[in-house]
């Protein structure tokens, strides 16, 4: 069994065969793409999947790219285009590594913003020592960064249903990552928490623990609020898959290449840890497929109840949804009052 890479430009040319094996698309970040360069020295996530079966992805990931952009046709064209256009692979699922660089770029926001506008408190907004490495961090800056992300999210949510229904969305946690000076591309980029957390004066003995719970974090808020929200959203836990980096090292340690990167191998313990036997639970049920007709997709499943969003999610939206066939862009709808759909059965194969 093989995963297989290909690009945008594979798919448009014909490069790709999706009659033998399943087609995923993805996009994303770093840790859907490479992490430094030469990029095979941290590969990705991605390139490390074991489905069980074979599957291609058509990925659209990249460094640097924010989870609050991946929806939007004018930043991604070929993405959306891959999405909407009659004749493309019948998308079985969709991968997303999105989140961290939002959470690095409120992590750098300095005392210019408001205490809800960025995720650590500065020396004189600590709070006190029992509340832990958290007295580092803005609880309420979270909250607003969480509804960027939802937002987000629910906009995927309406691209795929709009389009591929039965497709499941299926994303990752990250590790428990050490801020330190290891930057990537040879000090071009990075280091990203490290200069963060010095200039908001945390002391360095409590870098990793307060890195820690805003991993943690992140991990509740795709369980409890994007999991609850929209349907086929399926969360791999990759926290603790790898080994972390030791304090104070600028360069390869243990399983991490930079201070937000894992190596090849790293990828891969992680990937072996946490991710390959759920996917392989989910995709024992996806099929082979060359062409998708958009215009007659397949009535949704019903994922099953979800919960009422908080009131800002729970606002009706109006969400773009491009379609290459009747060019057209319908209102949206709010997430509290979008139809219920039906989780789609466990089980699965994998794909190595």
């Amino acid at each position: 069994m093989t995963t297989q890479i290909y690009s945008h430009q594979d798919l448009m040319q014909g490069r790709t065969n999706f009659n033998q094996s399943v087609p995923v698309i993805a996009h994303g970040d770093s840790w859907g793409s490479f992490g430094s360069l030469p990029p095979w020295i941290t590969g990705s996530l991605f390139n490390q999947m074991d489905f069980g079966k074979d599957v291609g992805i058509v990925n659209y990931a990249m460094p640097g790219q924010l989870l609050r952009d991946l929806p939007d046709p004018r930043k991604f064209p070929t993405f959306h285009l891959a999405m909407t256009l009659r004749g493309m692979p019948d998308w079985r699922a969709m991968l997303i590594s999105g989140g961290g660089n939002d959470l690095i770029d409120w992590a750098r926001r300095g005392p210019g913003y408001d205490l809800t506008q960025r995720v650590l408190r500065h020396a004189d907004e600590f709070l006190p020592p029992d509340h832990g490495p958290s007295r580092y961090l803005s609880q309420t800056g979270w909250t607003h960064l969480c509804e960027e992300l939802l937002d987000a999210y629910l906009d995927l949510d309406a691209l795929r249903d709009q389009n591929y229904p039965r497709m499941e969305i299926i994303t990752h946690v990250y590790d428990y990552m050490t801020p330190r000076f290891a930057p990537a591309v040879g000090g071009v980029s990075g280091p990203w928490l490290a200069p963060a957390f010095t200039s908001a004066g945390i002391p360095a003995g409590d870098w990793q623990a307060a890195a820690r719970v805003l991993v943690d974090w992140f991990h509740d808020f795709l369980e409890q609020r994007v999991k609850t929200t929209i349907g086929g959203f399926v969360v791999l836990d990759t926290r603790g898959g790898s080994v972390p980096a030791a304090p104070g090292t600028t360069g390869i340690s243990n399983d991490w290449a930079n201070e937000i990167h894992l190596t090849a191998a790293g990828y891969r313990r992680l990937a072996t840890a946490t991710c390959n036997p759920d996917l392989q639970a989910h995709a024992a049920q996806w099929t082979t497929g060359e062409i998708a007709d958009t215009l007659a997709a397949p009535k949704s499943l019903d994922f099953g109840p979800k919960s009422t969003p908080a009131p800002k999610q729970a606002k009706t939206k109006a969400k773009a949804k491009a379609s290459a066939k009747a060019g057209s862009k319908a209102a949206a709808k709010s997430g509290a009052q979008r139809a219920t759909k039906a989780k789609p059965k466990a089980g699965a194969k994998r794909s190595t």
